[in-house]
C-alpha cells in the first residue's frame, strides 16, 4: 500500500520533475557551446568531435514542442491541484514562455556558429568578419536567459509553498 502512495504524485510534483528535465537539456546545450574545453584545444579537437551545433538547433525544437505539452499538463494539473499547489501552477506558464524564448535564442546562436562552419569549409569566411550580427543574436539569448531566471525565481517560491504544503498534509495511513 506504501508503494501504491510513493508511485501517486501530485500533479505538480510531475511538471516541477519535466521542468528540471528540460532545463537540464537545455543547460547542456549551453554548455557545450559557450564553456570553455579542453577538448576543444588543438591537438585534442583533432581527436574529438567537436560541437554538433545543428543537433542542438534541433534538440532546442524538441524542448520548445515540450513546452507546449508542458503548458497542457499544467491546465490538466490546475483542474486536480490542492490550494497549495496553486501558486507554483499558475508561475510555470510564464516559465515556460521564457523558456521557449531562451530555447529559441539558443537555436539562434548554435545555427549561427553552424553558419560559420560551413562558411569557413568552402571558404566564404572573410578575413574581417562582421560580427554585429552575432552580437545581436547574443544579446537577444543574454535578455532570455535573464528572462527565464526572473521567472524561475517565481517558480522557486512557488515550489516552495507545494514542499510546505506536502509537509504539512496529513499522511493517510498505510
Amino acid at each position: 500500500m506504501s508503494e501504491n502512495n510513493e508511485t501517486q504524485k501530485l500533479p505538480s510534483q510531475i511538471v516541477f520533475d519535466n521542468l528540471k528535465e528540460l532545463l537540464r537539456a537545455k543547460n547542456t546545450a549551453h554548455e557545450s557551446i559557450f564553456k570553455f574545453h579542453w577538448k576543444k584545444m588543438w591537438p585534442f579537437c583533432l581527436i574529438w568531435p567537436q560541437v554538433d551545433f545543428e543537433r542542438i538547433v534541433r534538440l532546442m525544437g524538441e524542448i520548445r514542442k515540450n513546452v507546449i505539452s508542458q503548458n497542457n499538463l499544467v491546465l490538466q494539473a490546475k483542474a486536480k491541484a490542492k490550494p497549495f499547489e496553486k501558486q507554483f501552477l499558475d508561475a510555470v506558464p510564464a516559465y515556460l514562455t521564457c523558456l521557449d524564448i531562451s530555447c529559441k535564442c539558443l537555436a539562434d546562436v548554435a545555427q549561427w556558429k553552424q553558419d560559420m562552419l560551413y562558411k569557413k569549409l568552402n571558404h566564404d569566411v572573410k578575413m574581417v568578419r562582421d560580427v554585429s550580427e552575432y552580437n545581436k543574436i547574443l544579446k537577444d539569448y543574454e535578455k532570455a536567459q535573464a528572462d527565464l531566471v526572473r521567472a524561475g525565481a517565481f517558480v522557486q517560491a512557488g515550489w516552495a509553498e507545494v514542499v510546505a504544503g506536502m509537509s504539512s498534509a496529513p499522511e493517510k495511513p498505510a
